[in-house]
């Protein structure tokens, strides 16, 4: 019983993008400001999508979302290693973090957080 439960786990598992590693690029996990300006939203790519405390995958994950979870777009950042991640917040719930925009079904959000209206 249990093999035939861990089977479709490590299957699933094997598909999932993982966000770009700090190895091509140093991208500690920084907190930088965000605010809310863009009205946008998106889903997972992914089975599941990690959301995280900061713009890099250095960052701690603070929980999964599942793709069919809408996810509202507030703006996004650069990080140090060269890479677009937008600040979201899970449809239905308080719950915000960061996700990688190469794992955002059409590319995150276009607002970026520095940048006045």
């Amino acid at each position: 019983m249990w093999t035939a439960v861990a089977l479709p786990l490590l299957v699933a598992s094997a598909t999932l993008t993982a966000a770009p590693s700090a190895s091509a690029g140093s991208a500690a996990c920084t907190h930088p400001s965000w605010v809310n300006k863009d009205s946008g939203s998106g889903y997972g790519q992914q089975l599941y999508e990690r959301i995280r405390t900061g713009p890099s995958s250095d960052c701690p994950m603070t929980t999964w979302v599942p793709s069919s979870q809408r996810l509202y777009y507030h703006c996004f950042r650069t990080n140090s290693a060269g890479n677009n991640w937008t600040h979201v917040r899970v449809s239905g719930t308080e719950v915000n973090g960061w996700i990688w925009n190469g794992n955002l079904s059409d590319g995150g959000s276009f607002e970026h957080c520095a940048y006045s209206p």
